[in-house]
């Protein structure tokens, strides 16, 4: 928690979209009470916003990645010097009256962004949705197909995509709560991406 709270105090103090935080020790953390709908709740809503809600996202990502880490004494994950959320996909931004907040900063590193960036396309590219009836999973994946395709198209990775690809996709296969159906797809991924070395 506090250091959760360490890099959600820089960023805010920078101007991201994060809660403040009140206090922190230990598990305990006291933050910003945040009124509205997560982002997958609104694209439950309204699934034909989902290339919007995901250019959306892409937009959330670059204001976060702008701001230095500078001394953050943060795990890194790579060379760079940005902040990492490392988890931010539609479920873990809040739209409030005042816009996008991003949320549970758990998994924070410093690094390259594009490291971040593939993170999250890779998520929303081969995470499972829970409880889909079988007839709804072909919508699915056109909702997320959108949501994906929204969130890229203003995003570039430039430089050597496959070796973020490969990364991050391993990083995801060590997960121990990731599904055996997400593993098969998080292995397409980077096959189809660059990254088969995974």
């Amino acid at each position: 928690m506090e250091r959760e709270a360490l890099a959600m105090r820089h960023l805010r103090e920078r101007g991201a979209p994060v809660p403040e935080v009140f206090s922190a020790d230990g598990l305990d953390m006291v933050m910003q009470r945040l009124d509205g709908a997560t982002m997958l709740d609104m694209l439950k809503a309204k699934p034909w916003r989902a290339a919007a809600l995901g250019r959306e996202l892409a937009a959330v990502h670059s204001r976060i990645h702008d701001i230095p880490a500078g001394e953050l004494s943060l795990p890194r994950f790579s060379d760079g010097d940005a902040v990492l959320h490392f988890d931010l996909h539609p479920d873990n931004v809040m739209l409030t009256d005042r816009g996008p907040v991003v949320i549970d900063w758990s998994n924070v590193m410093v690094g390259d962004p594009r490291a971040d960036v593939v993170n999250t396309w890779m998520l929303m590219a081969t995470s499972s949705p829970d409880d889909v009836p079988l007839l709804l999973r072909p919508m699915v994946r056109r909702i997320r197909g959108a949501l994906v395709r929204g969130f890229i198209e203003h995003l570039t990775v430039d430089g050597d995509t496959g070796r973020w690809v490969a990364l991050v996709c391993a990083r995801r296969l060590q997960d121990p709560n990731t599904r055996d159906d997400e593993r098969v797809r998080v292995r397409q991924f980077a096959a189809t991406h660059g990254g088969s070395q995974v």
